[in-house]
């Protein structure tokens, strides 16, 4: 059935136009003809409060959203605030840390399962250890898969960002002088972790990032405000043969 919107039928060319922006997502078409439709309505809006551009649909939607939403809400100084000591750590920097690891390291025919049994026997022996020290070195010389082994898995400083998302949180996590007390898995394999000393930076004062914080929030509001009113346009428009991004 043919999709119209507004008295105009949606031609083939305007899916076709669509396709490659969404090539990536699961269900191809689907998504192709929201946006397609989306379009539509929004030209529409356009047409119907003046708005028109000569350089093309793109920045004719873009004036039509500038104008709708000019007067979406911006954050206040209180909220900006609020917004900051909800997440102090998040404006922490400069923390480091001192750090050692034994890696076994996922290849491509590796026996998962046994390679993992190696390695919760080894932290566990670790974790009982009454030489922790001399036995995690002997360990990382003898079994792990990283350079660092050569070295007793000394791994040196390593700060935020440094490392993949897993072990940085396992890092940063444990205190000073312990071994993390379960396996960390990345995408290199299992690792046993031996945080050795810990350097906690600083939380940056709000002054400092009042702004990123007034740019952030200000653009999720925008967001909000912008799919509201898709929303409210799609209401609005008089749309046969679809409905939530299914052709009837």
């Amino acid at each position: 059935m043919a999709i119209i919107i507004n008295g105009v039928e949606l031609a083939d060319t305007d899916l076709e136009r669509e396709m490659p922006a969404h090539a990536d997502t699961p269900d191809v078409k689907r998504a192709a003809l929201t946006a397609a439709v989306l379009r539509r309505v929004l030209l529409d809006e356009a047409a119907q409060l003046h708005i028109a551009s000569a350089q093309g649909d793109e920045l004719m939607i873009e004036a039509l959203l500038d104008h709708q939403l000019a007067e979406a809400a911006a954050p206040t100084h209180e909220e900006c605030e609020r917004h900051y000591l909800a997440d102090l750590e998040r404006w922490r920097v400069n923390e480091r840390a001192r750090v050692s690891h034994i890696l076994f390291q996922v290849t491509e025919r590796v026996d998962l399962v046994a390679l993992r049994q190696r390695a919760q026997q080894t932290l566990d022996e670790l974790l009982h250890a009454d030489d922790l020290e001399l036995r995690f070195v002997d360990f990382a010389r003898t079994l792990s898969n990283c350079p660092s082994g050569i070295d007793g898995g000394a791994l040196g400083e390593i700060g935020r960002g440094d490392t993949v998302a897993a072990f940085e949180r396992a890092v940063f996590a444990a205190p000073a002088g312990t071994l993390c007390p379960v396996l960390v898995e990345t995408e290199f394999g299992f690792h046993i972790i031996r945080v050795h000393e810990k350097s906690p930076g600083l939380v940056l004062p709000f002054e400092q990032v009042e702004l990123r914080i007034r740019v952030a929030m200000s653009q999720a509001l925008r967001d909000l405000a912008e799919r509201r009113y898709v929303m409210e346009a799609v209401a609005r428009a008089n749309i046969q043969g679809w409905k939530d991004g299914v052709a009837t």
